[in-house]
């Protein structure tokens, strides 16, 4: 069978010298979902920089049409008819069309395209996500009331598509509202990510570990409020490392971050790193952490769980979203309650000081991630989409 898809998603593409770059996180999904396919036909936008875009996509079944330069999502959300309709006549010959969501753009293909082969693939939720940001200025208001928008009108849209969601949490929001619905998890591991090792925590030096956004829900105050907590009262070396981004430019949270560091006379134990690319950049940063720690005060499933279950690094994170769907406290990871600077450091020395725990939760959390490698979830979802049906 000739299998040809066609994917978007809002974050752009990069061209140079004939070469197209997206940034690592889905770059390497991108040449996974091509591997499976006859063709992949990319409609998404461009950039005008490099910006994020570190990979380089190297698969040669697959097609780019642009939908021109991103611009901002307001933009989009308005003017959605001249950016889709014209672009999405040249794709009508293809098998689907995921549309990786939510995105300012998510609500509005179905008015340009058969919804009979639209397949929306679900990763997150702009309404949780507004009702957990910080509203600080008119620029963030806004923001909060285009999300609360964009969701009403995605909403509407999934009672005529089929929808592939990646965690427990989504499959209950949208399973009595859309025509057909699955759960796929979404990782960025492949089977040569994989590094095993016995324990973590053998030297006096403690390295916690955070990867992903900058984001105050993410939990990172209470992180570096613990660190502080942990520097003072017991007799270890604890150094945090973050790694990661943010939307904006002049990096507000960051410095936010740094501020909030210096109040407590921990900045020399915060290490900021730049956004790593997904393999062995960002394998370094994983094999080289005692703990790994995702205070989050909401999720789906981030990807990031299962990078550090895959690189043997033991888990600390919030029972939020999906993640007590997956994790069990105690098995595989230490579950924590969100919003407190207690539960993290309780649960730091709790891996620290008991080693039989902090093994086996290392070697459960390792084979766990077996299961859901990049190879094997791809192919699953290739398989929900043409013979399922979801």
């Amino acid at each position: 069978m000739n299998k040809k898809i066609a994917f978007y998603y809002h974050i752009p593409i990069w061209k140079n010298n004939g070469h197209l770059y997206l940034p690592s996180l889905l770059g390497v999904f991108i040449d996974e979902l091509a591997s499976n396919l006859d063709q992949l036909i990319l409609i998404m936008h461009e950039d005008k920089e490099q910006g994020q875009a570190d990979y380089l996509i190297k698969s040669a079944n697959l097609q780019f049409i642009s939908l021109g330069i991103k611009t901002p999502a307001w933009h989009r959300m308005i003017f959605f008819r001249s950016i889709l309709k014209e672009k999405l006549n040249e794709i009508k010959f293809v098998d689907f069309l995921i549309v990786r969501s939510p995105s300012p753009l998510s609500p509005f293909f179905g008015k340009y395209f058969p919804v009979t082969k639209l397949i929306f693939m679900v990763v997150g939720d702009y309404l949780d996500g507004k009702n957990h940001m910080s509203i600080y200025n008119l620029r963030t208001f806004a923001i909060s009331i285009l999300l609360v928008i964009n969701n009403y009108l995605f909403t509407k849209q999934l009672k005529h598509s089929f929808v592939l969601v990646n965690s427990n949490e989504l499959f209950e929001k949208y399973k009595s509202i859309s025509k057909g619905i699955q759960i796929i998890r979404t990782t960025t591991v492949s089977s040569s990510d994989f590094y095993s090792r016995i324990t973590t925590c053998d030297n006096n030096k403690i390295n916690l570990l955070y990867t992903g956004r900058l984001d105050p829900a993410k939990g990172l105050f209470e992180l570096v409020n613990s660190v502080g907590i942990l520097n003072s009262k017991f007799q270890f070396n604890f150094h945090l490392d973050i790694v990661g981004w943010e939307e904006e430019k002049n990096e507000p949270i960051k410095k936010r971050l740094i501020i909030a560091a210096q109040r407590i006379n921990q900045l020399n134990n915060i290490t900021f790193h730049k956004k790593k690319s997904i393999g062995v950049e960002l394998n370094s940063m994983y094999r080289n952490a005692d703990i790994f720690v995702l205070p989050s005060y909401h999720e789906g499933f981030p990807r990031t769980i299962w990078e550090a279950l895959a690189n043997s690094c033991p888990v600390v994170v919030s029972s939020v979203g999906s993640i007590p769907y997956v994790l069990e406290n105690g098995i595989n990871a230490l579950l924590i309650k969100p919003k407190s600077e207690l539960e993290i450091v309780n649960a730091v020395m709790e891996l620290i000081n008991n080693q039989n725990l902090r093994m086996k939760v290392i070697k459960n959390g390792y084979e766990l991630s077996k299961s859901n490698k990049l190879e094997i979830t791809t192919k699953l979802l290739i398989d929900k989409i043409y013979n399922s049906r979801l």
